[in-house]
């Protein structure tokens, strides 16, 4: 069976990275090695890994100046000596069967270049997130894939890594334009073997509140030219096709929020009919 290379970029997750490397322990599947990349962190997170590293042999602590998420990516897979390269944030946590069901979607389909599967988020929401049918061509216009997959070694090297200058984020969905294309073998697990931490403050809701989000947009278009081009000549027309692939599943959200408002204004009612009630009969 293939060994499974685990790149883990850490910078300043003293409160979390334990947690990261205890989902790793605990796997099914056990032949992994663990690159822990310690980006300058400032806080304890190098005592905590240095420490795993120490207990089992398959944790390897590394420590780079700091350069961001795509740099510490690039910085331990290309140290890394599996066939298989798995990205995990720092903050997340992988279920204890994920590397299993991955490696034997690539023993099963010989021709997958990456697998994905579902999402159960923790921290500050606990929910499971419903990841749109993948195809390419909707791929070049909304990123369909988590951070967390698994793909071939091969694929990494051929598409030159991640894009070191996607700083504000978006790097994994950039990575993955250039990782895949209309032909590449996709394979999704739709269990939630991927778990991803919702905080109040993360990469992400800094992205929207500076102002970044068109900016690493625009650094997507312009890495990947070449991929969109068959696309502009007719953009009306690819504005209708993302419409009717997109506009469905947004409705499906605004229905389930209604849905939800609508059962809380009904337990609110039963509620406020209940004190009147008590009131009533206490007067």
């Amino acid at each position: 069976m293939p060994t499974v290379s685990i790149v883990v970029p850490c910078f300043n997750q003293e409160a979390f990275i334990a947690e990261a490397l205890d989902s790793l322990v605990a796997q099914s599947y056990t032949d992994w090695e663990c690159i822990v990349v310690n980006d300058s962190s400032t806080d304890g997170s190098k005592a905590i890994v240095d420490a795993y590293a120490k207990k089992d042999s398959r944790i390897l602590s590394l420590t780079k100046e700091n350069g961001g998420v795509a740099a510490a990516h690039n910085f331990g897979f290309f140290q890394a000596s599996g066939s298989l390269f798995v990205p995990l944030d720092g903050n997340d946590k992988i279920h204890p069967d994920y590397l299993k069901r991955a490696v034997e979607c690539f023993e099963a389909f010989p021709n997958t270049v990456l697998v994905h599967t579902g999402t159960q988020s923790f921290g500050e929401n606990r929910k499971v997130w419903r990841s749109p049918e993948y195809s390419y061509e909707k791929l070049l216009w909304q990123n369909l894939i988590v951070k967390t997959t698994m793909y071939r070694r091969e694929a990494f090297q051929r598409a030159g890594g991640y894009a070191p200058e996607m700083v504000h984020g978006f790097e994994y969905w950039e990575f993955y334009v250039r990782l895949l294309g209309p032909d590449a073998h996709v394979q999704y697990i739709r269990e939630p073997l991927y778990l991803h931490r919702i905080k109040k403050s993360s990469r992400s809701t800094d992205l929207v509140e500076q102002g970044k989000v068109e900016e690493s947009q625009r650094l997507i278009y312009e890495r990947n030219r070449e991929r969109y081009a068959d696309h502009n000549a007719n953009p009306i027309s690819i504005f209708d096709k993302r419409m009717k692939d997109f506009a469905p599943m947004h409705a499906a959200r605004y229905k389930r929020q209604a849905r939800y408002l609508h059962a809380g204004y009904g337990v609110l009612v039963v509620v406020l009919l209940g004190v009147i009630g008590l009131l009533v009969a206490a007067g």
